[in-house]
């Protein structure tokens, strides 16, 4: 990657108020081929990945298969990618869920969550990243109080020293203006968004809530953990 923390800053201020086509437009003309999307197939997500599929649709739409998650997930991102056309690249842990099982004992995820997401999430993420100089996320700053401070670019390092832009589009968007976009553009949405799901992780550790609860309330509910570690495990520059 040729661009300093400084240019990225720059750049950064430059779009801060471009609309989230014109920055995924311009990330995916400067890091083409090494840049990817992130997607879970809920809400954000799907709202960059149809942006994808009409922009870049060379563009790799990464999607972390942890094991765990909801038969509705798996059926949604499939009938979804078929739809659009996406790129799609399946990141899996290198534990299956019956070896991590034997190694770990079972139920994981209730007694160390924080492992539970390092191994099947954050360490595929991390070597996924080494061949990517940025990658684009659906983070936005209204989702909870520890995204509140993101930038549309970031410059950011992995524990290895390799450098990556982090590329948010939907940093200055509400969930309002999420749902809008869904909307105008008639995209098929989670089928679990109507059944009083906010945000839609793995199925042990996601759980439906009120119509008043934060977007994210939703996730290891009970555990005071806010993170899965995808966004904590790389320092910001």
């Amino acid at each position: 990657m040729n661009l300093s923390p400084e240019k990225v800053r720059q750049h950064a201020a430059r779009l801060a108020e471009a609309d989230p086509e014109t920055i995924l437009r311009w990330a995916c003309e400067t890091f083409a081929p090494r840049i990817a999307l992130t997607s879970s197939f809920s809400g954000p997500g799907v709202v960059l990945a149809h942006m994808i599929s009409r922009l870049a649709p060379e563009t790799p739409v990464l999607f972390l298969d942890t094991g765990f998650h909801f038969a509705e997930t798996l059926a949604f991102k499939d009938a979804f990618v078929k739809r659009f056309g996406i790129r799609l690249v399946e990141l899996r842990p290198a534990l299956s869920v019956e070896e991590q099982a034997s190694r770990y004992g079972s139920d994981l995820y209730r007694r160390d969550p924080d492992l539970c997401c390092r191994l099947r999430k954050v360490e595929p993420m991390m070597q996924a990243l080494e061949g990517l100089d940025a990658w684009i996320t659906g983070l936005r700053r209204d989702q909870s109080e520890t995204r509140a401070g993101i930038d549309v670019l970031e410059y950011h390092e992995t524990p290895s020293g390799h450098p990556v832009v982090k590329v948010m589009p939907l940093a200055h968007w509400t969930r309002k203006e999420v749902w809008q976009y869904i909307m105008d553009h008639n995209i098929p949405y989670h089928p679990l968004l109507d059944r009083g799901y906010k945000s839609i992780g793995c199925e042990p550790c996601t759980r439906p809530v009120s119509a008043d609860a934060g977007e994210r309330d939703g996730r290891w509910s009970g555990t005071g953990k806010t993170e899965c570690g995808l966004h904590t495990f790389t320092k910001r520059c």
